[in-house]
């Protein structure tokens, strides 16, 4: 799954989210989609979808994403996960 996203939007849609096991993200559409799995939280954010796709990420491998997404050096980079 691979998606450009704006830096800027995608932090404040997610940074909120933090307290979860599991989240599933899918990219598809023109979005990028996210759900916390066993929780309420979700987002959706406009996307560019290279390669559409889902995954599960643990709360170590989502921390680590949004880490990534902090240090981009441009306001759009591309989200890629397997």
């Amino acid at each position: 799954m691979r998606a450009i996203v704006s830096k800027d939007f995608f932090l404040s849609q997610t940074l909120p989210i933090k307290k979860i096991d599991r989240i599933a993200i899918s990219a598809y559409g023109g979005d990028l989609f996210g759900t916390g799995l066993g929780s309420a939280e979700n987002f959706r954010i406009p996307a560019h979808v290279l390669e559409p796709g889902q995954v599960i990420l643990n709360t170590a491998e989502w921390c680590s994403l949004l880490a990534r997404v902090q240090n981009w050096p441009a306001s759009m980079d591309i989200i890629s996960l397997k």
